[in-house]
Order: C-alpha cells, then sequence, then structure tokens
C-alpha cells in the first residue's frame, strides 16, 4: 500500500532544501541508526556542530552543508574539528547535500595526516543509508494498554465526526498518541491530500514535537517546519508550525486534511480560530494534559469533547507515573517584621516580587543539599520566580558540592542545549528555572523537584509537578520539596530581574528573626489533593489552589496570600 512512497530523505530535500530541513533530516537519519540524545544545535554561536548524537558510548557531532549549486566549502572540516572541541565530541561527520569538491577533501586528508579522522557523508550516501534504515527507529515506543485504548478511540473519533479530544496528564504520552494516531492513519490512507498541519504557540514546542513524532512514523512520511524564518519546500507529510506563522501566510497554504492543535487548552485564542476556520479541514483534533483556560473558552465546541482522558489520579493508581514524596516546608518567618523593617513600606504582595531574603535561600539550599545527599537522588529542577533567583539558588547549591546551573532564556540558545546535553547526560545534577520546563519537556530521569515560587495557576503548576512523575528506568519515585507554603521572597538583594521594573531594592538583615523550615510531609498529598484540585475533567477556569488540612499544626499566618 506505500510501496510507492519516497522515503522522508529523497532527492526533493537534497536538491530543494531548506538547510534547516537538511539538517533536521540528518538528525531523523540518525536516530534511525540507532542514536541516542540526538539534538539539533545548527544556529548562530553553534561553534560549527549542528546535529549531536551519541552511539556506542561515542558522542558524535555532525556539519550539516546544504548547498543549492556548488559543492560544499573545505571549511566544513574545520568547523566540525572546532565544535567537537567545543562540545567534548569523540566522532566529526560532514553531511552534504553535494559531492564534495578536491577543497573538502583535501582539508579532510590534511586533518587525517594529523590523526584527526573526519568522516564524510555524501548524497549517495544519505539516499542509500535511508533506503537501508529500517522503517521505525528502534526508539519507538511501544504503546500501553491505556495509550492504545487512546489511540483507537482518538482515530475513530477523527474518522467518525471529524473532531477529537484527547486529555492525558503530564507523563501520561499524549504526544506518542498523537503521533501514532497520525501514522495509523496515513498507514490507512485515511488523511485527505496527504497532509497534516501540527500547530503549537512557541517553535521550541514546534521543534520538541517533531522530534517526538519521528519515534513513531514510519521512515516514508516526511516532516518539514514553518515557522517565521523557514517554508517547507514541498507538503506531502506532516507540517508542524508556529499558529502565529500560520496566520501570517494563511494565503500560501495548501489544504490539509487533518489539522492537530498541542496544548490544545490554547485553541480557543483568536488565532487559533482564524487558521481553523480559514483552512476547514476535514479532520480536526487536540490534545492537552490541563483543560482548563483561564477565559472559561470551552475548547469542546472546537475540538469535541474528550474522547479519553486519563489524569493523574489514574496514572499514579497503575502505575505509569512513579510514586510521590511530598513535603511541605513552612519557614516561620514573622512578615509584619518584614514589613515594619523594609524602608520603603512595601505591602506584603511587593515584598512577594521585590525583596530578596538571603538567609531563607541560603537554609534551603542546605536542606537540598541534605535530602540530596540522604535519599541519593540523580537530578533535580527547581522552579524559581526570576532568572536572578534562579542563578543565586544555583549558586549556593554549588557551595554544597552539587552540581547546579541556572537555565534561563537569557542564554542564547546554543548554551541552553549545551547545558540540556549536560544534564540529561548527568553531568549537571540540579536545573534552576523559572518557566522553560512547564510544557513540552522530557526529562524522564528526574526524581528531585523543588518549588520556590508561587504560582496560583492550577495548569502551570500541574504542568511543573508533571516534570517529576515521568517513570525512568532507574527511578524510584520523585521527592518534591516545596518551600512556597509561606513564601514572600528569597535570596539576598541579587539584582532583580525584569519583572521588578527598575523599582527600588533593599537589603534586610533579619537580626535574631532566623529562619528555620519546619518539614509538614503530605504523606498521600498527591492521591488525596490532586484528585480534588487537578482532576483533569472539570471546567473550573484555573481556580486557586487549595491545599489540604493535615494533621500537624498549621504554619505561621504568612499574610496575604492570594
Amino acid at each position: 500500500m506505500t510501496d510507492h512512497l519516497p522515503n522522508f530523505f529523497d532527492e526533493r530535500r537534497l536538491v530543494d532544501g531548506p538547510w534547516r530541513a537538511f539538517e533536521r533530516d540528518v538528525a531523523r537519519l540518525m536516530m534511525l541508526n540507532g542514536f541516542e540524545d540526538v539534538r539539533l544545535v545548527g544556529g548562530p554561536g553553534d561553534r560549527g556542530a549542528d546535529v549531536l548524537g551519541t552511539k556506542n558510548g561515542a558522542y558524535w557531532v555532525i556539519q550539516c552543508k546544504f548547498t543549492s549549486g556548488g559543492p560544499p566549502t573545505p571549511s566544513a572540516a574545520d568547523e566540525v574539528v572546532t565544535a567537537a572541541g567545543f562540545y567534548g565530541a569523540d566522532r566529526m561527520v560532514v553531511a552534504c547535500s553535494r559531492r564534495a569538491g578536491s577543497g573538502l577533501l583535501g582539508e579532510i586528508e590534511k586533518y587525517g595526516r594529523l590523526g584527526v579522522k573526519v568522516d564524510l557523508l555524501e548524497p549517495r550516501a544519505i539516499l542509500n543509508l535511508t533506503e537501508k534504515s529500517s522503517d521505525y527507529p528502534n526508539t519507538r515506543r511501544e504503546l500501553r494498554e491505556y495509550q492504545t485504548h487512546a489511540v483507537e478511540s482518538f482515530e475513530s473519533s477523527l474518522l467518525e465526526t471529524g473532531r477529537g479530544q484527547i486529555v492525558l496528564a503530564t507523563g501520561l504520552g499524549k504526544t506518542v498518541v498523537m503521533a501514532e494516531t497520525v501514522a495509523q492513519l496515513f498507514r490507512g490512507e485515511c488523511i485527505e491530500h496527504g497532509r497534516v498541519l501540527v500547530l503549537a504557540h512557541t517553535l521550541e514546542l514546534v521543534d520538541q514535537l517533531q522530534f517526538a513524532f519521528w519515534h513513531q512514523l514510519p521512515k516514508w512520511v516526511p516532516t518539514h517546519r514553518l515557522v517565521h524564518n523557514e517554508r517547507p519546500a514541498f507538503w506531502d507529510g506532516i507540517t508542524f508550525a508556529t499558529v502565529q506563522s500560520a496566520k501570517a501566510r494563511l494565503g500560501e497554504l495548501p489544504d490539509f486534511g487533518l489539522i492537530l492543535v498541542d496544548e490544545a487548552h490554547h485553541v480557543g485564542a483568536a488565532t487559533y480560530r482564524d487558521v481553523v476556520e480559514q483552512l476547514k479541514p476535514a479532520m480536526i483534533g487536540g490534545a492537552t494534559a490541563t483543560p482548563w483556560r483561564g477565559d472559561e473558552f470551552d475548547i469542546d465546541q472546537l475540538i469535541g469533547p474528550p474522547c479519553v482522558q486519563y489524569g493523574i489520579e489514574e496514572g499514579l493508581r497503575l502505575g505509569f507515573l512513579c510514586d510521590v514524596d511530598y513535603r511541605l516546608l513552612a519557614d516561620g518567618i514573622d512578615w509584619e517584621f518584614v514589613q515594619a523593617e523594609s524602608q520603603f513600606g512595601y505591602s506584603l504582595t511587593q515584598l512577594n516580587t521585590r525583596l530578596i531574603l538571603s538567609p531563607r535561600d541560603d537554609e534551603a539550599a542546605r536542606l537540598i543539599a541534605d535530602t540530596w545527599a540522604e535519599t541519593k537522588r540523580n537530578s533535580g529542577i527547581i522552579f524559581t520566580r526570576s532568572i536572578a533567583h534562579a542563578e543565586h539558588i544555583a549558586s549556593s547549591l554549588r557551595r554544597y558540592e552539587l552540581r547546579a546551573e541556572a537555565l534561563s532564556s537569557q542564554l542564547d540558545t546554543r548554551q541552553r542545549e549545551k547545558l540540556m546535553s549536560a544534564f540529561r547526560r548527568g553531568e549537571i545534577d540540579i536545573l534552576a528555572t523559572v518557566d522553560l520546563f512547564n510544557e513540552g519537556v522530557d526529562v524522564p530521569d528526574v526524581d528531585l523537584l523543588v518549588f520556590m515560587r508561587v504560582t496560583h495557576s492550577r495548569r502551570i503548576f500541574v504542568q511543573q509537578l508533571g516534570r517529576g512523575l515521568r517513570v525512568g528506568k532507574e527511578k524510584t519515585g520523585v521527592i518534591v520539596l516545596d518551600f512556597v507554603t509561606d513564601l514572600r521572597r528569597l535570596s539576598d538583594v541579587v539584582e532583580l530581574d525584569s519583572a521588578t521594573r527598575g523599582g527600588p531594592t533593599e537589603r534586610l538583615g533579619l537580626g535574631a528573626n532566623l529562619i528555620q523550615f519546619r518539614d509538614e510531609s503530605a504523606g498521600s498529598f498527591l492521591l488525596e489533593w490532586v484528585k480534588d484540585q487537578a482532576a483533569l475533567f472539570q471546567r473550573e477556569g484555573n481556580p486557586v489552589l487549595e491545599l489540604p488540612r493535615f494533621e500537624y499544626p498549621k504554619p505561621r499566618d504568612p499574610g496575604n496570600v492570594q
């Protein structure tokens, strides 16, 4: 049935590109051939690397050269050698869309005489390797029973009603379900025009989705990206797009047989509705872990009611989410004293963002380090209020000999990629961040979560909690340290980030008002609280979180907590 279809990497890509798609197809080819932790890092400041990956214990770096006319430039050899030094790679490859000329071949030979081996992957070798590759990567997920049920229900709903919605808690594999459903629809030739459009609201999610889909797709389904600076050379297969780019180019888009919306709680936004109404696909569907919207828009209106829904409670009960040891830690700070001593007369609400208390962070860092050592954690994420606070808490943890770094939007893309790669390889113990791990990030081995920021968004809280709920091979459970039950603001007067909008800051000595955290462990927190407060099936319009009452004395009133 599919013998007539070309492979995803064919002459069209070699001739027409675009160059970013050429790089991505090289990455996908690596996945089909057993590489692990394949990462795209090409772009400004990439130090000569385009694709990174690991195979049989060796770390590979690939420099991709797409040229529409002549041969690749000789500098490609220099670039990949430089990249290997920067990223610490063991193997170096230059992949090119045109045959190498004498210049590049001469450079590779020169490095060979120096004992530095640079491999070359030319067009014919790329096509032969693609042809010999298996139809699916060895990382293709074997579906669990509930995921099989979700795929069958989602596919049936799309085919029978033209609409479909799946609600799966973070960690239960909603992207796997979407990808497998699309793969089945392609295998059954059930998609009009043979074209699918997958929409997301950020470029990062677009890239993560495309990577995730590769695990489930047969190799004859090509994929593309539609973003502000890239347009597909052809449209067959699946196009992953930011909704903003899709709307801006509505006049250029072909007909799609299916539109899928990731993080479908965003579908009520006017931009999404404009794209859907203009394109009028035969089928539209979406997936989300958190179906609540603050504007109370009912997403069922656009993509239909959920045809399947599994929440955190079901995931825990069925053993598909890991066990949780949730620890509430109250600090006992006298906030009336803090407010009175503040020379600027800040209100308690203003203190939450403008005042930073160093003793509180120092004590929190000590408790995190003690928990790390006593419970033998493998990797952790700390959610902080600001970039400045993320940097401060990471610095505090390094004093306890933990390998901690701050991951923020202030870092350029290459530095973030380098940190994430090191984190996945176990070279960094803890990452402190603000909101970079809220949506669409797969970090399955994280077994320590630390909340050091207040959130009144139920959706954000559940997303962040979900970063630690995924099951890992050597993971026995996740410990959650929640320092925000009595939170007003943290760390010393480090430089405040842009959230303070230039407001004055001050250093406040607490004198005899020492900070001591009390461990008010929550016991069955997840099983009791989540099913009441984070049930995925209620449309409550982002309610304020309400913690359950436990059998221990109430912590001191922190004052004016919303």
